[in-house]
């Protein structure tokens, strides 16, 4: 779907929340394992496992319309180092 995607230039599918996502990450180099073993480290930083982001998670906020939760916002920004409130308007959040 991606691939077709691209080749007719589907401008909704490329800008969504999800695909951001997965465009942040594949430019860090980083797999979802990486993200995932990254997210684990920002965890036990400030020992609350809400901030942890399992790799499947991940996939699936790459590929539905899924928003994630605050704490797996803060992190994805965190290690994408990307900051937060430009994460929060890729999901359409106001921020003040």
């Amino acid at each position: 779907m991606r691939q077709t995607c691209r080749k007719m230039g589907c401008m909704a599918r490329r800008n969504s929340a999800g695909d951001r996502l997965r465009i942040s990450r594949e430019k860090l180099g980083m797999s979802l394992r990486d993200v995932h073993r990254a997210s684990n480290q920002v965890a036990r930083q400030l020992r609350n496992r809400s901030f942890a982001v399992p790799s499947s998670r991940l996939h699936f906020y790459e590929t539905h319309k899924v928003t994630p939760s605050v704490y797996r916002l803060y992190t994805l920004a965190k290690v994408y180092r990307r900051k937060l409130t430009e994460l929060l308007t890729w999901y359409g959040i106001p921020v003040r």
